[in-house]
């Protein structure tokens, strides 16, 4: 018999064994973990009379005044959504606040916000190259509060998420806190988001009550903890958000997490805008994490780019190599796809959202898409290094 045939059918054989136990391993393994997940979300949901968090929180009645609370935006070329979010400001409750807004782009987001300068919103022009550092550093020097809240332009504020992520400041002695963000309304009926909102609900419940990063759509921070490390500095041009919370962690504040606390704010709708996202953000990690002793942050993913080249390239080494790489493929993926659905289950029931079969059917789709987002950093690293 030819030895290489031999040699292909005990691959063969080798390959269906490994497929048939693989799948069994990886169904029961996500089954146990949907089950904790489970008993978890009924936990954390609110119960049915509450209404939405977004406006049944109110901060607790002070026994002294609150302090004032400047709200800091470096908003860029956010012509659509800037008139919505000094709005959305405008009607939040909390009694002594101001927002210092530093506007700019070849877009009319600049004009539009000076429309509404008055005497709670302070609108700066921003200036090309100048940076989303630079900007809020301006924007500071101009904040007269003792506490600053910052978010990006193309996010809403509502009452609840403002005063939950403001509370661990003002009630529970924290410097530092931040929360978790949601969808824009308007974007609940695109498949897309809601797959990413999924992970992230899914992410954002699993977190501790102390972490090492934040969210930069909403984080709050004591000034005298911004002042003690020097402000914003002008010198980071990418992972903002990611540099300062390695600032004030390095200057020994501990970051409050609220997952209670979650700003609607315009998610990535296509493929590409997630891509870039996602590319920028594991570079940031690679770029800012080594610098600051966070090497487990930086290998978490360095880990995520290589996992994301694996799942593209495996098949095609199994077509050239042997059935066994593609056995090996097939159990990663099933694996990958029941965590998916995980999420999605996870989230319908923490969230109270109906996850359609639509939704579960698309799951595939946007599996390959995020196996492209985590490959995409490695190879921009080599290709475009100062390109953000």
């Amino acid at each position: 018999m030819n030895p290489l045939y031999t040699l292909w059918a005990s691959l063969n054989y080798q390959s269906a064994g490994l497929l048939a136990v693989g799948l069994m391993a990886v169904t029961a393994w996500n089954w146990w973990q949907w089950r904790c997940d489970r008993a978890l979300a009924l936990r954390l949901r609110p119960p049915a009379s509450s209404p939405p968090s977004s406006s049944a929180y109110q901060l607790p009645s002070p026994s002294v005044p609150l302090p004032k609370v400047s709200v800091l935006v470096a908003a860029w070329n956010e012509a659509e959504m800037i008139e919505q979010h000094i709005q959305s400001f405008l009607g939040l409750q909390y009694p002594d606040k101001e927002l210092v807004l530093c506007a700019g782009g070849p877009d009319v987001t600049y004009e539009i916000a000076r429309r509404y300068a008055g005497e709670q919103v302070i609108v700066l022009e921003q200036q090309p190259g100048e940076g989303k550092q630079r900007a809020l550093q301006r924007c500071l020097e101009h904040a007269s509060g003792a506490i600053l809240f910052l978010t990006d332009a193309d996010s809403l504020l509502d009452d609840g998420s403002f005063a939950q992520t403001l509370t661990p400041l003002l009630h529970e002695r924290e410097d530092v806190a931040t929360g978790t963000s949601r969808p824009l309304r308007s974007q609940l009926d695109n498949p897309f988001v809601i797959y990413q909102w999924c992970t992230d609900s899914f992410v954002s419940a699993k977190q501790p009550k102390f972490i090492s990063g934040i969210e930069g759509r909403n984080w709050a921070v004591k000034r005298s903890a911004l002042d003690e490390i020097g402000g914003f500095p002008g010198e980071v041009q990418t992972g903002t958000d990611y540099y300062m919370a390695k600032l004030l962690l390095h200057a020994g504040h501990r970051i409050r997490y609220v997952r209670e606390s979650a700003i609607a704010t315009e998610y990535p709708a296509t493929f590409r805008s997630l891509w870039r996202c996602q590319s920028r953000w594991v570079r940031n990690l690679l770029l800012h994490g080594p610098k600051f002793g966070a090497y487990n942050e930086a290998w978490q993913a360095l880990r995520a780019t290589l996992a994301g080249w694996t799942m593209l390239l495996l098949p095609f080494l199994g077509l050239v190599v042997g059935p066994i790489f593609l056995a090996l493929w097939a159990v990663l993926l099933a694996h990958a796809l029941l965590a998916r659905v995980r999420y999605a289950r996870f989230t319908s029931l923490y969230q109270g959202v109906a996850i359609g079969w639509k939704q579960y059917g698309l799951l595939p789709l946007y599996m390959f898409v995020d196996f492209v987002a985590w490959s995409l950093p490695l190879l921009h690293l080599l290709t475009r290094r100062h390109q953000w």
